[in-house]
């Protein structure tokens, strides 16, 4: 499964984060052997994703399967936008969408929009 994931400059807010990362992997199926997750984000966003890939990876290898993190310039996964199965992106209510949540909306990627 190939997850990408962005976020606003403001986006600060752990708990969205996670509740953001159990949606994304729920429809993981016991028969995948690999998480990829692209992250074209913040600093904040990438400290949050290193931390959250340190603390599953082993009970991810208990259940045969890798997680390994990217980090990625928005341009790069701008041309890989199709390859993804799901495309995150963490905001304020006020902020507006990224240029990546609208090219994954058009090409009919799962995107969740999570907004606090």
């Amino acid at each position: 499964m190939k997850v990408g994931m962005q976020s606003s400059k403001a986006f600060d807010d752990y708990t969205v984060f996670m509740r953001a990362m159990g949606v994304a992997l729920s429809p993981l199926k016991s028969d995948e052997k690999e998480l990829l997750i692209y992250c074209a984000g913040t600093r904040k966003l990438q400290g949050f994703l290193d931390g959250f890939v340190n603390l599953t990876e082993n009970g991810m290898v208990n259940r045969g399967m890798s997680i390994k993190l990217h980090p990625v310039a928005p341009r790069w996964m701008e041309s890989h936008i199709k390859e993804l199965d799901y495309f995150i992106y963490l905001s304020r209510p006020m902020d507006s969408w990224s240029r990546l949540t609208h090219l994954a909306d058009e090409a009919d990627i799962e995107t969740g929009i999570f907004q606090y």
